[in-house]
């Protein structure tokens, strides 16, 4: 180590890879048509190959078929590009939107840190990438209409898109395997509820297409006295039927005919 900083040993540069990093380097990831731009190359000239040489010598990782970001010399022996998750999750899929229990967690609504990054997208995936550079991701395949609510974040200044806070708790109502069951939206509904815009929360429950989510919301709203449930009960509608509480739990408990739901889970106030 020298003057703090470790040196790390790697297979030499020859002048044009040294050109191309200083070139690419400015952009967080890159793909083979970036590459092929930076180099001057046709698309019969061995683009990949140069990548792949790169690779090898440890200078850059893949992190999917035909994307790959530059390792800067800060990232120590394990040689890994220094992207925060989020910006990860923005190029194995497009459009993309970090949700679920990860949304949950960036908005400071669960206490919780999910060891899986959720993405929601409008499209099926067909090869959903598992594992990256170290972190599970986990993408949901939405329908189109499904996928709104989505805003611009930043993370050390490269945005990604992210789903509001509305939006986050509709999709935890909507799919609650997702951010660890009805029991923490609760927790989110009452930490965030002086940040959470109730008109939008009413509107996007009745978006959504589940008519399970506005009976969700209505009685968890009701339990917590939070809100005004009356207003959500005009403005939605609630089918017949009794829905689970809690999906991800057994079907036991008690009827509400009040909400149409099987109280299968505690709501704590």
């Amino acid at each position: 180590m020298t003057n703090g900083v470790q040196n790390i040993t790697r297979s030499p540069l020859g002048r044009m890879e040294a050109r191309f990093l200083a070139k690419i380097g400015i952009r967080p990831t890159f793909s083979i048509q970036d590459a092929r731009r930076v180099l001057g190359h046709r698309e019969s000239d061995p683009t990949r190959q140069f990548l792949e040489r790169l690779q090898t010598k440890g200078w850059i990782r893949r992190i999917k078929r035909g994307r790959f970001a530059v390792i800067p010399l800060s990232s120590g022996e394990n040689r890994t590009p220094q992207l925060h998750e989020f910006i990860v999750a923005m190029e194995l899929v497009s459009p993309s939107a970090i949700a679920y229990w990860s949304a949950l967690n960036h908005h400071g609504m669960t206490e919780q840190l999910p060891r899986t990054v959720f993405v929601a997208t409008n499209h099926p995936v067909r090869r959903p990438p598992g594992e990256v550079l170290g972190v599970r991701y986990k993408i949901i395949s939405l329908r189109p209409e499904k996928f709104f609510g989505n805003v611009k974040d930043w993370i050390n200044e490269m945005p990604f898109m992210v789903t509001d806070r509305e939006k986050t708790i509709i999709d935890g109502l909507d799919l609650p395997q997702y951010v660890g069951g009805i029991a923490e939206i609760a927790k989110a509904l009452t930490t965030a509820w002086a940040q959470i815009d109730e008109s939008k929360l009413r509107k996007y429950a009745g978006k959504i297409g589940n008519s399970a989510v506005a009976k969700r919301l209505g009685f968890i709203m009701e339990m917590l006295g939070l809100g005004d449930v009356e207003k959500l009960r005009k403005l939605t509608v609630l089918a017949p039927g009794f829905s689970p509480l809690d999906p991800t739990l057994p079907r036991k408990g008690k009827y509400n005919r009040r909400w149409g739901l099987l109280i299968n889970a505690e709501i704590k106030a």
